[in-house]
């Protein structure tokens, strides 16, 4: 590969984690630097990895159960919402930028795809929730979605799933007392169900290693993906922060979206009360609550006083696998289609003062072509992974 005497590439460290890729338009595509972050965008392992700060995740019994939950209606406060209202179809989300809850209640933003959620390290689009099974509880308990409670709950597991409940976690859902414990052993039948929602081998990652072998080759320019790959990777920056097998850095960003509602802060306010809820991973419900997860809080925390500027109105990076099954687009769903999304970056962003704070420094107007547009339309549509 050295033949191709590709220049040193600049990695500009951006906000939490990201990178604002640059170069001249002359230089032979991929640069070393690019070679590599390409080589990074295999497809994912099939299993996602283990959750220590949840014991049942990887039993089938609590999947079981964990389904069941997940498409019963009736453990809400209102009878007729249940996890999979809002997680339902082959995106796993709706296709409307806000979901119905709960006596008429709308949800405040897009609700995110449960596939392929077992593979992330935040959740929620302003980082309220650090582990798949505590994500649960938030829809659950959200007086605008589930609007449920410990008493709903609990009569619910105890008219319907006292066997299931009791042969794994030793008592009857009546003689749980600890409305908290009981609410902990919800989330993480949901975590362990929602854990087998794996959708990857998509297209993209064939074409990926295809591309890669010609340039070993160097036949690069000559490959079908070519425009697709460096335009992602180089003039639109997309892989600034959509990055890694899962093709998302798991990092907060202010790109820009149009936002005046009340929670617009994205992070910068959200994440907040996690740090002290009694659920989350380092806390007394979580299977595993010192080491590694109480260290990760405490950079978050830290990150919130020390990058406040960075991250006032930022909302996480999704990941882009699956991307073309669950539009609309953007925490609000106001991007219709992905080309939207593209000319949304392509022009840098809505103006200064439709949104909190300000955009990252790897945000700016990109100048594509309608061909790389198409491009990287395309390239999008190509990582709908291989349908369970």
């Amino acid at each position: 590969m050295s033949r191709h005497s590709p220049r040193h590439w600049l990695f500009v460290s951006a906000l939490a984690g990201g990178l604002a890729l640059g170069c001249t338009s002359e230089e032979v595509f991929p640069s070393a630097d690019e070679l590599e972050l390409l080589q990074s965008l295999h497809s994912p392992t099939r299993t996602p990895p283990a959750d220590p700060t949840n014991r049942y995740e990887g039993r089938p019994e609590a999947a079981v159960l964990g389904l069941r939950l997940f498409k019963d209606p009736l453990l809400s406060g209102c009878g007729t919402i249940s996890c999979q209202s809002c997680h339902d179809g082959e995106g796993r989300t709706v296709d409307t930028p806000v979901a119905q809850g709960c006596f008429g209640h709308v949800t405040g933003r897009n609700p995110p795809t449960v596939i392929n959620s077992a593979y992330s390290t935040w959740y929620m689009w302003d980082g309220r929730a650090d582990r798949l099974w505590n994500q649960a509880l938030l829809p659950l308990l959200s007086p605008v979605e589930m609007a449920s409670s410990p008493a709903i709950l609990r009569a619910r597991l105890s008219e319907a799933y006292t066997a299931e409940y009791q042969g794994l976690f030793g008592k009857t859902p009546e003689a749980e007392t600890d409305d908290d414990q009981l609410l902990a052993n919800f989330g993480k039948v949901i975590a362990a169900y929602e854990r087998t929602l794996v959708r990857n081998d998509a297209p993209f990652d064939q074409d990926v290693r295809r591309f890669l072998a010609a340039v070993d080759a160097g036949t690069q320019e000559k490959d079908p993906a070519y425009l697709g790959l460096k335009t992602f990777v180089r003039k639109g920056q997309c892989a600034a922060c959509h990055k890694g097998p899962m093709l998302s850095d798991e990092q907060f960003h202010n790109i820009g979206v149009r936002d005046d509602t009340e929670g617009r802060r994205g992070v910068a306010t959200g994440a907040d009360p996690m740090l002290t809820w009694a659920f989350n991973s380092a806390g007394p419900y979580s299977d595993a609550p010192i080491g590694a997860e109480s260290t990760r809080l405490q950079r978050l925390r830290s990150d919130l006083t020390s990058k406040a500027g960075e991250l006032e109105g930022a909302y996480k990076t999704p990941s882009l696998r699956n991307v073309a099954l669950t539009a609309p687009y953007m925490h609000l769903g106001e991007q219709k289609t992905l080309l939207d999304v593209v000319e949304l970056y392509n022009k840098g962003g809505e103006p200064a003062g439709q949104f909190a704070g300000q955009v990252s420094v790897s945000i700016k107007p990109l100048e594509l072509t309608d061909e790389e547009k198409h491009a990287l339309v395309v390239l999008l549509e190509s990582m709908t992974g291989a349908a369970p």
